[in-house]
């Protein structure tokens, strides 16, 4: 059996987009700002995710679906208490930068070059961005355990 690069990309971004989406599908808009021992909240996890990988597109030539409203609530370094956008409000933005993720996963080219200090091609962006959702499933599931919600992949 071959697999090809391009799967294994599509099945990363894939796989990590829905248990982000499970992490946070019975999650009330109240509970998505709570801040459970002063963590950053639920809201700050898909809002980042949502930000850093409009960001990735970006960074491949495309126009990021994140408005920039989300860099003062979401970049790196941030988080805590805030007026966030609400929970319905931000999961779209994930979706949009979902589905740019992999149209390019299907078809850029994964050996072009892009500039960040994490990686250093379109292709090695991909798999760090599943990667970095991995890093805030994480979290997201720490947090659900702090707000009670302790039933999530079973």
């Amino acid at each position: 059996m071959s697999v090809e690069s391009r799967d294994v990309i599509r099945f990363g971004l894939t796989a990590s987009f829905t248990r982000v989406l499970r992490c946070v599908e019975d999650v009330s808009e109240a509970e998505a700002g709570q801040l459970p021992n002063n963590l950053s909240p639920m809201i700050w996890q898909l809002g980042h995710l949502a930000l850093s990988d409009g960001g990735f597109f970006r960074l491949a030539g495309g126009t990021s679906p994140a408005p920039d409203s989300f860099k003062g609530f979401f970049r790196t370094g941030s988080g805590g208490a805030a007026d966030y956008p609400p929970l319905s409000d931000v999961r779209p933005v994930f979706e949009a930068a979902q589905q740019e993720l992999e149209r390019l996963a299907q078809s850029a080219d994964l050996a072009q070059q892009v500039e960040s200090r994490n990686f250093a091609t379109i292709g090695e962006m991909l798999v760090f961005a599943t990667y970095h959702r991995g890093y805030h499933i994480g979290k997201m599931t720490t947090l659900r355990a702090l707000l009670g919600k302790v039933r999530l992949f079973g």
